[in-house]
């Protein structure tokens, strides 16, 4: 480590899990990636820190941002630095640098229970969600990485987001169902589990994906498979206990995707 030199750098991850660094990535939006692929996100950080890969699957992959290949094409398979197993997939990235979390992730060992001022939160795709530390995976993982969430079979982790605990979480269903309820809600656990019931979904039906709301206006945007464009919001939908049913936002259909916001630099 005495040895690295800290240089600023940014990577971008693709939705296929193509990975790259470079000095500067002004406009990830018009980055060179492959066709048919779309950018997931786009991070900051020394090149002495470290960055987290979430995968689908409940397991974290820690690199330094200095072992991630440096490329001004398309960049690598994240595959040749971690072992995925079949279907699993990156569904989330963080930056470690200290810098970007703004805010301690260190656990009181006198109250493992405990969340710190910064944490993360994640759900699955049957409904359940967990909050938990960073600390623990700061270091660099190996080929294979560590474990931050147990998932049931057939279903997988939907999306992982960074949180001081004070924002509200905007679910969606396939169904078509939303829920909205506080993030302290969502159990801390120090170690990987399954977590509680954040939305009751269906045997037919299943979660999409969360939003960490941080005011009215930070809204979830969806489209339906009609191309119809929805919003939840904690002025829309009242806000509720976690693990229940939730609201029904329309009647027919179903809900297509989650609309992210276009990547911005970091």
């Amino acid at each position: 480590e005495d040895f690295i030199v800290a240089e600023d750098c940014n990577v971008l991850v693709t939705a296929d899990g193509w990975v790259k660094r470079q000095k500067e990535i002004k406009e990830p939006m018009k980055s060179r990636i492959r066709d048919g692929d779309s950018v997931l996100a786009c991070v900051a950080g020394s090149t002495a820190s470290t960055v987290a890969f979430f995968s689908s699957l409940g397991s974290v992959y820690t690199a330094r941002f200095l072992d991630i290949p440096a490329s001004k094409g398309h960049g690598e398979p994240i595959q040749k630095m971690f072992k995925l197993k079949d279907g699993e997939r990156i569904i989330s990235v963080i930056s470690l640098d200290k810098r970007t979390l703004k805010g301690s992730i260190a656990e009181d060992p006198k109250d493992p229970d405990a969340s710190p001022m910064i944490h993360a939160i994640a759900a699955t795709s049957d409904g359940y969600g967990m909050r938990f530390g960073l600390d623990k995976f700061v270091e660099p993982s190996t080929r294979s990485g560590r474990k931050y969430a147990r998932v049931s079979k057939g279903h997988g982790v939907v999306d992982v987001q960074k949180i001081h605990g004070s924002e509200t979480i905007l679910a969606i269903s396939m169904r078509c169902r939303a829920l909205v309820c506080p993030a302290d809600e969502v159990n801390y656990i120090s170690g990987a589990g399954k977590g509680v019931r954040l939305i009751k979904v269906a045997s037919d039906d299943k979660l999409l994906g969360f939003k960490a709301s941080v005011g009215d206006r930070d809204l979830l945007n969806v489209e339906t498979n009609r191309g119809a464009k929805k919003t939840v919001s904690t002025t829309k939908y009242r806000t509720t206990a976690r693990g229940g049913l939730g609201t029904v936002i329309q009647k027919n259909g179903r809900i297509a995707r989650i609309l992210t916001e276009p990547i911005e630099a970091p």
